[in-house]
């Protein structure tokens, strides 16, 4: 009698050390998602505060930006260039900028220079009307695709070799660039505005658009996929996208980028090509070989080891 009611008593106390345990265990439970909530409250408002500062870091901007434009003794130099004049790679940008507050007898000067040359031209301008002037440089520009290139490395021997690569495109990106400032000078008296850079090698991309290249270097072998944006209203297609691959100089052969269909489909106007898993081999130099049905061909470097 005495061990079964000894039995009856631990059922009881186990039965009520689970009910408490379940009721712990709710009570946990529930400040366990007081507290999440009240961390997703805090992220959440930790977001907003971001985006709040960020907006009011733009606005301060373009209000510093216009203060700026205000006080300036010039306005923005508008360049402009006709599309159509293009087409045999020569042509002319207008320029048109405002002297404000202007003395008279003043002499208002262009200077420009392209790529890495440090010696300018200097040329006379034409004044429009009271302040504004306006002037026409004539400039040649390669009438070809403007070429991005992306490498992924794994290896430090490739991360150098993509450096240089990158090098490579920033100092071709600066020999087809424009340089320009406007000078005036009254008297003993000389001002120049800041100096403005303007890419020209966008203008090419008129008839046969850009391409980026994303080239993805793995141990032993490597992949490349090439984007073609197309140009607007431009009646030259692709026919052919080869990888030339070459070793000490001498080419070794070529491999043909298939079209990404499933991509094409996405954006008509985007045309994608990839070729996937070829080996790697020592001194490597890849080129992306493009042919078009006007007869066209174009070649970009795009890795050298």
């Amino acid at each position: 009698m005495n061990r079964e009611k000894l039995m009856n008593i631990f059922v009881v106390f186990v039965v009520v050390a689970l009910v408490v345990s379940l009721i712990m265990n709710f009570q946990l439970i529930s400040k366990l998602g007081d507290v999440e909530n009240q961390l997703n409250s805090v992220t959440n408002w930790q977001h907003r505060l971001k985006s709040d500062l960020d907006d009011q870091r733009v606005h301060i901007d373009h209000v510093l930006d216009d203060i700026r434009e205000q006080q300036s003794w010039i306005s923005p130099i508008k360049m402009d260039v006709n599309p159509k004049d293009l087409e045999d790679g020569k042509a002319e940008a207008t320029f048109e900028w405002q002297v404000k507050e202007l003395q008279k007898d003043s002499e208002v000067v262009f200077h420009y220079t392209y790529g890495d040359n440090e010696d300018y031209t200097s040329v006379p301008v034409k004044e429009t009307q009271q302040g504004m002037f306006q002037v026409d440089v004539p400039f040649e520009v390669n009438v070809e695709p403007e070429w991005f290139v992306h490498i992924t490395a794994t290896r430090n021997s490739q991360e150098t070799s993509k450096k240089q690569m990158e090098e490579q495109s920033k100092k071709e990106m600066e020999e087809n660039s424009l340089k320009y400032y406007v000078s005036v000078s009254y008297g003993d008296l000389v001002k120049s505005s800041e100096v403005h850079t303007e890419h020209l090698g966008y203008l090419g991309t008129n008839t046969y658009g850009t391409f980026q290249t994303n080239l993805m270097l793995e141990d032993k072998t490597f992949s490349v996929i090439l984007a073609n944006q197309h140009a607007d209203h431009s009646t030259y297609e692709i026919e052919k996208v080869y990888l030339l691959k070459y070793e000490d100089g001498s080419l070794l052969g070529k491999e043909e980028l298939k079209t990404d269909e499933q991509y094409d489909r996405r954006d008509p106007m985007i045309h994608s090509f990839q070729v996937n898993q070829i080996k790697q081999y020592e001194e490597m130099r890849l080129v992306i070989q493009v042919v078009y049905n006007n007869g066209k061909t174009f070649e970009k470097e795009i890795y050298q080891s």
